[in-house]
């Protein structure tokens, strides 16, 4: 189950099933992916916050559900994993930012999608691990989100041991980037996701799509990238309003 929670800018869409600990079928990811969609079509929305209902963030892939798989073809196995992967490159390309509200445990593709936000924010209760390799699997598509955010080194440890780490250990490992009382989570994501929507909306989606693509490049390909995205950047409505506020001395409007 999804919930879904509107605050002027600010989309929070949360999983809602603590009784399984927001285990994620094919059918979540699946509801999580069309909200994702149906929230970029609408200009409306600058921010979605991600989060959990109990006790729990995500305990990941739903067991029950994957376990009748087994028997599957290697051709059913690509096609089932298809919304997996729609959700990792689409997340990065949405044109407004995502910020993860952690109140539980993160684990296997719940660890995955709070590296695949823009930010998060971690109760101090929460846990994370790549836990896959305990049930002898292992992180696969979740595990370039996770190594973009806290490096090579650090996800083969996660990966390879399968073993969980706390709300500290993830913000030193640059998983979240910053960790708060419990009581104070969601006020703390609210704070931050109202913030972002008060941005202008081109800068930040082309900034989101700017920051998308120079992952995949090398570093005299990325700047060249990057100075050709200026001149797309010089001619958005917003720098025009942003400057012309500034020089009227007036907040912008966006």
């Amino acid at each position: 189950m999804l919930e879904q929670e509107r605050d002027g800018g600010v989309l929070t869409l949360a999983f809602a099933d603590p009784e399984r600990r927001n285990a994620l079928g094919y059918a979540e990811v699946g509801d999580l992916l069309a909200a994702l969609a149906d929230a970029d079509g609408d200009e409306t929305v600058r921010c979605v916050v991600l989060t959990g209902r109990g006790p729990a963030f995500s305990a990941g892939g739903d067991l029950r559900g994957f376990s009748a798989e087994l028997k599957a073809s290697a051709h059913d196995f690509w096609d089932s994993g298809a919304v997996w992967a729609d959700l990792f490159t689409l997340v990065p390309r949405l044109r407004y930012p995502v910020v993860a509200a952690v109140n539980g445990p993160a684990l296997a593709g719940g660890c995955g999608i709070v590296a695949l936000a823009d930010l998060a924010i971690a109760s101090s209760e929460a846990s994370f691990g790549l836990t896959e390799i305990r049930i002898g699997l292992f992180p696969i598509v979740v595990l370039p989100a996770v190594e973009r955010v806290v490096g090579a080194r650090a996800v083969r440890e996660l990966a390879l041991t399968g073993r969980r780490i706390d709300a500290v250990e993830a913000a030193r490992i640059g998983l979240v980037n910053r960790v708060v009382a419990p009581e104070d989570l969601q006020a703390t994501a609210m704070a931050t996701a109202r913030e972002l929507a008060a941005l202008p909306p081109t800068a930040m989606g082309l900034g989101k799509r700017l920051l998308a693509d120079l992952a995949g490049l090398d570093y005299d390909a990325a700047v060249n990238h990057a100075r050709a995205m200026r001149g797309v950047f010089l001619h958005t409505a917003d720098l025009a309003e942003g400057i012309s506020a500034f020089l009227d001395k007036r907040r912008p409007r966006w």
